[in-house]
Parts: structure tokens; sequence; C-alpha cells
């Protein structure tokens, strides 16, 4: 999966956050887009040349290495997009929807994080104005009372295991966390992605005393 993928020139603009959560199946040689719980393209892989590309599209890019165990593949401009292997050993027995539920239901934030936020069941404003989400994938609300804002949140589901996306508002880059454990007090997360937002770590969310 895409994250923490990394600026090239400082002196540079970038659009944030435009390829993190893409998923790349080396096996079947597919690359799923985050937005989608469906939509899956063809890419090719030359090794030799270090090669990568959508067979769907005119999209060519060299890819390599990146600290041992990863690639990046330089997709957009001024942005490096860096894929790590995903640890899908963390399968869970409860379904999207029960995760879901919990999130809408529960009241932590107040105990667990620096800001108040809420995960709406409502549909995000900005999809909610043109009628549809984006690549038919549903992106709901989340309520940043602290900064007087809102930002979008969603679960992705990757052979049984899950993760969390989120945003504080509509500018900043997605906090992308991985549910380890979830039961009637808390959900467990491992971070994969979490911009600067104080000195706090977002390790779990929990509900009860």
């Amino acid at each position: 999966m895409s994250y923490n993928d990394r600026k090239i020139d400082n002196d540079i603009a970038y659009t944030t956050g435009r390829t993190a959560g893409l998923i790349i199946d080396f096996d079947k040689s597919e690359l799923s887009l985050i937005h989608s719980d469906s939509n899956v393209v063809k890419i090719s892989l030359d090794y030799k040349k270090m090669k990568f590309g959508i067979l769907t599209d005119t999209l060519k890019a060299d890819f390599r290495i990146y600290q041992k165990d990863s690639i990046e593949i330089d997709l957009f401009d001024n942005k490096m997009s860096v894929f790590h292997p995903l640890d899908l050993s963390l399968k869970l027995t409860m379904s999207k929807n029960q995760i879901m539920d919990f999130l809408i239901n529960s009241d932590y934030e107040k105990n667990n994080t620096p800001l108040d936020i809420k995960f709406g069941k409502d549909l995000y404003f900005i999809d909610k104005q043109f009628n549809k989400a984006p690549y038919n994938h549903k992106r709901y609300a989340l309520i940043n009372k602290s900064w007087n804002d809102e930002g979008y949140w969603f679960v992705k589901e990757v052979q049984q295991n899950y993760f969390l996306f989120f945003t504080l508002d509509q500018t900043s880059d997605l906090h992308i966390y991985q549910i380890s454990s979830i039961d009637e007090c808390e959900m467990k997360l491992e971070q994969l992605q979490e911009p600067d937002w104080g000195n706090f770590k977002l390790t779990k969310l929990k509900t009860c005393l």
C-alpha cells in the first residue's frame, strides 16, 4: 500500500495525499484504487527495466527499490509514491459494517485524542453536493469540533484485514491505520500514516474506562 509518500523537491508545490492508499497486488499484477471496493486495474511490471505501467492507460513510470522491502514510483509531479508491504495476518472476524457501526456509535474522542472529533454517519458534504461519492465509494463526514471543520472517513477491507482512513479537514493528508483488534471497549490501531497534529500518536479508540 502507498503511504508516507515523499516530496521530491521542497521548493516546488505538490498535491497532498494524491496516491496514499493505492494497493498493488504483485501476484495478480493489479492496482486497487483507494476509493473503490471493486475498481481494479491491470498493471505491467518489467523487473529488468524497472518499468511500471497501467494497461488501460498511457501512464508509464520508473520504479525502484526503497529501504529494502518497499518500492517507489514517480506517478505524479513532485511526489514519489512509496509502496510498503502490508501485514495481512491481522484478520478480524467482524464485518466491515460492524466496524463502521463501532466508529459511528462510540463515544471516545475526548478521552483518547487531543481533538474533539466524531465519526459521522452522513455522507461527506462535498460528495453530498454532487449527489454521489467518487469512484462509487462512500466517504462519510468526520466532524472536527476543535477546528469547527469537517473532513471525511472510510474503512477499506483487504483479505479480512481492515484499514481506517480519515482527514481532519478538506485539505490535510490522510491519516491511515490498520485495525489490529476490536472488542466492546476499544479498537487498537497500527499507525501507517499519521500527519503531524501535535505530539499525540493515535494507538487506540477506547470506549470503556
